[in-house]
């Protein structure tokens, strides 16, 4: 549905802007904010079976792409804090 294409990369380009923000705080008026939530609510299977893997398969793709590319690719996830309770970084 172009649509929903057209609608997914105005978001896209919301949270880009803004990627800590809420639905409301990335759209700039309320309709838009309404469309977003519309947009959000099409993954109810009942309206359209647009689910979070539909959405990323493209980008899962091309990072396969990208990876096959190399002999060795490391795939790290660091989840580290750093908290120094006010102590110097020296």
């Amino acid at each position: 549905d172009a649509r929903l294409n057209h609608r997914l990369i105005k978001l896209t380009e919301r949270f880009a802007d803004k990627p800590t923000a809420s639905i409301p705080g990335a759209c700039p008026d309320w309709s838009e904010t309404q469309g977003a939530y519309r947009f959000f609510d099409q993954t109810n299977n009942a309206k359209r079976p647009l689910k979070w893997e539909t959405v990323l398969a493209p980008h899962i793709e091309r990072t396969a792409a990208r990876m096959r590319q190399h002999r060795v690719v490391l795939c790290l996830q660091d989840t580290t804090e750093l908290d120094f309770n006010g102590q110097s970084i020296e």
